[in-house]
């Protein structure tokens, strides 16, 4: 997988919480987003792994610390995803999810990878500016959930910025591999 269009994040650094999860917002950088369905964990797992994640943030000293827990529990979290818990609305509107991905690709951010499972979407994409990464996600959550109706998407979302070329090609590599990993077989909704 090619790595030429990794952009090294600066040293600014800005924090932002919605709720549950802080956020990392950096100019300039690789974000890979999880994002999943209302109903994608039973709640007494997103409980416990809610805890964890507080229990774990406050023993985090360094930025290090913090990027090897994201990392840590960015795998965690998706074990759990990759279950197929809940109603797996994304097998019948995959293609909608992605062409909200596509649309403004080269456009308001880059897109380098991307895979829409029955519960949840992987995304890596550049953005110049940091502080467009919530805007983004409310575009693609809020369009989506409007042609779909009803309730469909889980307020938060998992973010880690992207660091090194090595930890660009491994990515990429996940979410390619991700239909595979979670036993789906010819899954069409990946890029």
């Amino acid at each position: 997988m090619r790595h030429d269009n990794f952009i090294p994040p600066p040293t600014e650094l800005r924090i932002h919480s919605r709720g549950c999860l802080p956020h990392w917002r950096v100019d300039n950088a690789v974000y890979f987003i999880t994002f999943r369905l209302h109903d994608s964990l039973p709640p007494d797992v997103a409980d416990n792994l809610r805890r964890e994640r507080v229990q774990s943030l406050r023993d985090c000293r360094t930025a290090v610390d913090r990027a090897k827990l994201d990392a840590a529990f960015s795998l965690r979290l998706d074990w759990h995803l990759d279950q197929h818990w809940g109603s797996c609305i994304l097998r019948e509107h995959g293609e909608l999810v992605a062409g909200a991905l596509k649309y403004f690709d080269g456009e308001r951010y880059t897109l380098h990878s991307w895979c829409v499972m029955p519960n949840h979407v992987h995304v890596m994409f550049h953005v110049v500016r940091g502080d467009d990464v919530p805007w983004i996600m409310h575009s693609w959550k809020s369009y989506t959930a409007h042609e779909i109706g009803g309730k469909v998407w889980q307020k938060e979302y998992f973010d880690r910025i992207i660091r090194s070329p090595r930890e660009w090609t491994s990515t990429a590599a996940y979410i390619r591999d991700n239909p595979g990993k979670a036993g789906l077989r010819d899954w069409p909704w990946v890029g």
